[in-house]
């Protein structure tokens, strides 16, 4: 199965920290409704910064979600304010292998 990943990593400014929980509430909600999102978790560092890492079935889900009203809103609103500094990069997974956790019997 192909896969592509986006990364965001990011610093929200503190005084739009509220806006901030706000868009990124909304913004779960829109994703998870759309074809070809698999799924995404978000990392915090020590020194605040923020990586979430979301998965996609295809690069066209990516961009249907790069073109989302909403989702398009939120990014001129983190640009504008909402975020201190923000990087994102897409990339095709040319290779995956995990472990699957253990079930408890």
């Amino acid at each position: 199965m192909a896969m592509h990943v986006e990364v965001f990593r990011h610093r929200v400014d503190p005084d739009f920290q509220g806006e901030f929980d706000d868009l990124y509430a909304r913004m779960v909600t829109v994703v998870r409704g759309l074809k070809g999102y698999i799924s995404h978790k978000v990392f915090i560092a020590e020194d605040g910064e923020r990586v979430l890492i979301g998965y996609f079935e295809s690069f066209e889900a990516i961009e249907e979600w790069d073109v989302h009203p909403e989702h398009k809103y939120a990014k001129e609103r983190g640009k504008a304010d909402v975020f201190t500094e923000y990087d994102v990069i897409v990339a095709e997974v040319v290779e995956h292998h995990s472990k699957p956790p253990k079930v408890a019997a």
